[in-house]
């Protein structure tokens, strides 16, 4: 990630010694230390203020687990699936292969309008525990969910996707969770396959899992894992159609009810991640406009009233989604300065290398790709880009909220994505 720290320190000793003692340059290395301060505030210090909380407060007794199957509670798995033949076999092998009583689980899989063997596929799968809700026309991913959910006869509903693959403990390990009357959501740990992708996503999904850990011990995490969470049935809220990131604006409005959403670091899951940086920011882009429209969301819990959950929501999310913004402040504040000083054009030749690699990683494919090393940078660049994108398709509504699969990594093609056994060959690489 671009060295927040060296340019906060930079400015500061600028400002002592400003350029030509002029009032105008003075204000800019103020715009400059205020905006990659919030920046280095967002994805260094709140961090290391929720693990100090953390340790200071895990005091918390770890879930039983019980092992009478008489006491465990009903669980359903919905998924919502479009032109997901290329991996809707794989899942289904996967999900009889995972380690729940028979008489206390079923899989609902609803077709949002596919158009690929989907359909086919699902209309021939003949378990006892399974049912499928075929619907002709493509609507978006919300709209199956909340039809799904309303033919759910459980205690506990398990969202999910076609292309995740669940470790067989990894249900057992979140429902035990719910032994506990405060709990309303528990996320499980998605890992991405072929290292996290190319341009570095696998390294921030270890970011922040890291983060979901700290903030599970002190009663909330700020967003599930949408390919692997569990929530108590009586608490899922239909969303509106147009609703971009429903798993984020779900484990949210559990929260806003005064119930804990916690996380589960050993109930894991497998998903093939992008194959390319393009076909990540496609989905980047979709989950910034998502981001920015859960805001208007979710804004209650940003109320004082709910105190620490209100300070980790601003520091995790909200300054995140800003963070676009403060980018373009300290980038165009620097411009000027670097026309007087050599420290500044440092500052601004490392700004302009940032992006440039980015460009790399994003038109390299295939075989050809960047240094290791270079992924963070090209992955944070791309990242606040796609943010941007995302932003001004919230603002002009223009993102629709039915969904196109990225192009995931080639080992998610062949034979290894047919059962569970290659599922747990994919690399550990999660968090958000």
């Amino acid at each position: 990630m671009f060295p927040d720290a060296g340019i906060i320190l930079i400015c500061f000793i600028a400002l002592q010694n400003p350029v030509h003692g002029n009032d105008i340059m003075k204000i800019l290395i103020a715009l400059i230390l205020l905006a990659w301060g919030l920046v280095f505030y967002t994805y260094v210090v709140f961090p290391l203020l929720i693990a100090l909380f953390a340790k200071l407060a895990d005091k918390r007794a770890a879930p039983v687990s019980s092992s009478d199957d008489t006491n465990l509670p009903r669980v359903a798995m919905v998924v919502a699936a479009y032109n997901e033949e290329r991996f809707l076999q794989a899942k289904l092998n996967n999900t009889w292969e995972i380690d729940y009583p028979e008489d206390k689980f079923e899989l609902i899989i609803g077709s949002d309008g596919s158009g690929d063997d989907t359909a086919g596929i699902l209309k021939r799968c003949t378990d006892k525990r399974f049912r499928c809700f075929l619907f002709p026309q493509r609507r978006g991913k919300i709209s199956v969910l909340n039809d799904l959910v309303t033919q759910v006869d459980a205690d506990i509903i398990v969202m999910s996707d076609a292309n995740t693959m669940f470790e067989p403990d990894s249900i057992r390990k979140m429902v035990r969770h719910f032994s506990d009357p405060r709990v309303g959501c528990v996320s499980g740990k998605l890992n991405l396959s072929h290292g996290g992708g190319v341009s570095g996503e696998g390294i921030y999904w270890k970011y922040e899992s890291w983060i979901k850990r700290n903030e599970s011990k002190l009663g909330f995490i700020i967003g599930c894992n949408g390919g692997i969470f569990a929530l108590r049935t009586e608490l899922y809220e239909p969303l509106p159609a147009s609703t971009l990131v429903e798993d984020f604006v779900l484990s949210i409005r559990v929260m806003e009810k005064g119930y804990e959403v916690r996380f589960e670091p050993s109930a894991s899951a497998n998903e093939p991640a992008c194959g390319s940086a393009r076909a990540e920011m496609i989905r980047k882009i979709r989950i910034g406009a998502g981001g920015f429209q859960a805001l208007g969301l979710t804004r209650g819990l940003l109320h004082p009233r709910n105190g620490f959950r209100a300070f980790a929501y601003m520091g995790h999310k909200v300054l995140r989604w800003c963070v676009p913004f403060f980018s373009i402040v300290a980038f165009l504040s620097t411009i000027p300065l670097a026309m007087h000083s050599v420290l500044f054009q440092a500052i601004l030749a490392l700004q302009i290398l940032g992006g440039v690699i980015s460009i790399g990683a994003y038109y390299l494919s295939g075989s050809r790709k960047l240094p290791f090393w270079t992924r963070p940078v090209s992955y944070f660049y791309l990242m606040n880009y796609a943010l941007f994108l995302g932003f001004l398709r919230f603002l002009f509504r223009t993102q629709k909220v039915t969904w196109e699969r990225a192009a995931p990594t080639a080992l998610a093609f062949g034979t290894e994505a047919q059962g569970v056994g290659a599922q747990r060959a994919f690399e550990s690489g999660n968090g958000g």
